[in-house]
């Protein structure tokens, strides 16, 4: 049991008032018992309860919770009292044994809830009383707020629900309400008894708490119950409770202020970063205009160089075809001027055997001679041509011999 979760009460680990709370409805029931009495205490917790009805003859807390049931034995256990592990709607005991059986904020966690009282009726004497107290359902979840349902309980009942519910099992039913009142009290240092002066609630539909005395026929006073323990000094807890409230507010605004100066640095840094952020996204823009001016740039420069490729390949397309038509030319002149050649020789040979002072075979090879003179002057002229030489400066095509 080392934290208290909202489902079960833990001595020590809840404020005064909510304990106060709990432990008065045993006291209201410590007044039903008389000495001897056998006594259950159903959904006992951790035992603080069973405990405070310890002057009847002999009691028996029962819960569900083993570690529950362990921890009241180890607290509270003693002789004439003992804890058992069970359920509250199928409990191990026998029938009709009990003089009282108490279940404070128990049915309202039970999904069988009809079972509890089931076995309250089982197991209690002819003429035994079941005393039973559940929370007002809707003043419950008013005071539950924000934070919703409780998540521990099943069922919770209103006024009206909760006393048809107990007609179901017993012939006679009278509730009190129960509520947390201020009240003003006049003591002595040493009391000898207690003069009580309430009038209690009259709007039982408003009530916090309602609680119920259950039997066979109506043996209960119809008297009101006021319980004020020795924490009940309510000015002085307010005070106290004030007084903390002003330190924790204190730390808040301490805490406050810390934030607020927080925030204003981090407000001046968020300023400062957006400066910067700003900066860096300028020159980032700048950057992509100088990118953008380079792209297009390379694009100019790719286009120019396509277009000097091109032209290159032009270039090199037309030296082809002048190669070949050069080569095709020089190819033929050169077999005419071999012609020739062979011509001549054959030519001078019949000469040399003809030669005498035949005048007219002389000018024959005279003119023979001017022809070659004039073959030799005209490839000298096409080897200085522009074609040729455009050919000589690219490497390409014949090299004449008259050229070199």
């Amino acid at each position: 049991m080392a934290e208290f979760t909202g489902e079960r009460v833990i001595p020590g680990l809840v404020d005064a008032d909510l304990f106060n709370e709990h432990v008065s409805r045993y006291r209201f029931a410590a007044r039903l018992i008389r000495p001897g009495a056998a006594v259950l205490d159903l959904g006992c917790g951790t035992g603080y309860g069973t405990a405070e009805l310890a002057a009847a003859g002999s009691i028996i807390g029962a819960d569900v919770s083993s570690e529950a049931v362990a921890w009241a034995q180890e607290h509270y256990g003693r002789p004439g009292v003992r804890f058992i592990e069970a359920s509250c709607d199928a409990l191990p005991l026998s029938s009709a044994q009990f003089d009282v059986i108490t279940a404070f904020e128990v049915i309202e966690h039970l999904e069988d809830w009809r079972g509890l009282l089931r076995e309250a009726s089982r197991l209690l004497q002819p003429g035994g009383l079941f005393v039973v107290s559940t929370p007002n359902k809707s003043y419950y979840a008013e005071t539950r707020g924000a934070s919703g349902p409780n998540p521990f309980h099943r069922h919770e009942f209103e006024l009206a629900e909760f006393e048809a519910a107990l007609f179901e099992f017993f012939p006679h039913v009278r509730i009190w309400t129960q509520n947390h009142a201020a009240a003003i009290v006049f003591a002595p240092s040493n009391p000898a008894n207690g003069i009580l002066d309430a009038e209690g609630s009259r709007a039982p539909e408003s009530a916090h708490f309602y609680l119920a005395v259950c039997s066979e026929k109506d043996v209960v006073p119809n008297e009101v119950f006021a319980w004020v323990p020795e924490s009940g000094n309510l000015l002085r807890e307010r005070e106290l409770h004030v007084a903390k409230l002003e330190r924790e507010l204190a730390e808040k605004d301490r805490w406050l202020a810390r934030s607020i100066a927080e925030l204003s640095e981090l407000h001046r840094e968020h300023e400062k970063t957006q400066q910067e952020l700003q900066q860096q996204n300028l020159w980032a823009e700048q950057l992509n205009t100088r990118i953008s001016e380079r792209d297009a740039r390379i694009e100019g420069l790719q286009n120019e160089a396509n277009e000097r490729l091109a032209w290159l390949r032009n270039i090199e397309a037309s030296a082809a075809a002048v190669e070949l038509d050069l080569n095709a030319e020089v190819a033929a002149r050169t077999a005419w001027a071999r012609g020739l050649e062979s011509e001549l020789a054959e030519k001078v040979t019949h000469v040399k055997i003809l030669m005498g002072d035949n005048a007219d075979l002389t000018n024959t090879i005279e003119g023979l001679l001017a022809a070659i003179t004039d073959l030799k002057a005209e490839r000298a002229q096409v080897a200085k041509s522009r074609w040729m030489r455009l050919g000589g400066t690219l490497h390409l095509g014949p090299v004449l011999p008259d050229a070199e």
